[in-house]
């Protein structure tokens, strides 16, 4: 590799440590925080009725004290707890386990949500549709396991590829989307070729595998107003601009053409970077 190419920052995964998910995160946290609470509440309290066990009576508040302390703070943990259970099951309900991108459900409400937006405020908004070449034959000759190391190492990739405001999802299977608020077709398209050369750059060492393997993504690129009116019209052009990458020959970006405009001239960013221009990244162990 010489010195002049660029170095995207891609950690290795190690087979051997799991990868950190949502549902490995330990339940018990929070009860140990108020568990935590309860104990200093508890601590607080004995050492309040041994300072006043050797004074004269109290008066009728300052007995009662230590137990409505007490009991504050029972609430004010309880109250932790459940909120902070309540984000984090919030938040599985609309994560991918395997990927850690949104779920299809939320993919298909924010879409909505975007699609509005643009319509009221009249800026485009866009669509990649994007899957992993050939990866039913990867996983067969490799093994799922492999595969799910790929399909998150690709995830990751387009995680730190993308604007913080762009929304990253798992269609389905080795199918992954981006929405792109604000964004337009050729905007749309350059972000998808710096994505297909990103991918096309990585290298997997699966453990059949004498040789490290390479793997690539074909991405379908619509955008709002130019190809659709609504949400389903949306995916819909951009899932056919996928299908039509895979007719090409893989390894493409295209973006969506209506039918009645054939002779429609594609963006220059659509148009496939010669193999030189490959961004070499770390070797990754699946």
């Amino acid at each position: 590799m010489s010195g002049g190419e660029a170095q995207l920052p891609l950690p290795a995964i190690d087979p051997a440590t799991p990868r950190p998910r949502l549902t490995a995160l330990p339940a018990y946290v929070p009860l140990r925080s108020a568990a935590a609470i309860f104990a200093t509440a508890a601590l607080l309290l004995a050492l309040w009725r041994f300072l006043a066990a050797g004074r004269p009576t109290l008066p009728l508040w300052a007995e009662v004290l230590p137990d409505l302390i007490l009991l504050l703070l029972a609430c004010l943990a309880l109250s932790a707890v459940f909120l902070r259970e309540l984000t984090r099951t919030a938040k599985l309900a609309i994560t991918d386990g395997l990927t850690g991108l949104f779920n299809h459900r939320h993919m298909q409400q924010r879409l909505a949500e975007e699609v509005a937006r643009a319509e009221r405020f009249g800026h485009p908004a866009s669509v990649l549709m994007i899957d992993i070449d050939r990866f039913k034959r990867f996983n067969g000759t490799y093994g799922h396991q492999a595969g799910d190391r790929v399909l998150a190492a690709i995830a990751r990739l387009i995680r730190e590829t993308i604007r913080a405001t762009d929304i990253p999802a798992r269609y389905g299977g080795e199918e992954l989307a981006v929405i792109l608020p604000q964004t337009s077709l050729l905007n749309a398209c350059g972000l998808a070729e710096r994505l297909r050369v990103a991918v096309e750059g990585l290298k997997f060492q699966p453990r059949r595998a004498a040789h490290p393997i390479r793997v690539t993504i074909s991405v379908g690129v619509a955008t709002y107003p130019n190809h659709a009116a609504g949400t389903a019209e949306l995916m819909d052009g951009a899932d056919q601009a996928l299908f039509q990458a895979k007719r090409d020959g893989r390894n493409l970006v295209r973006a969506f053409e209506r039918r009645e405009q054939p002779g429609q001239p594609m963006p220059a960013a659509e148009r496939r970077r010669p193999a030189a221009a490959l961004v070499q990244l770390p070797l990754i162990k699946v």
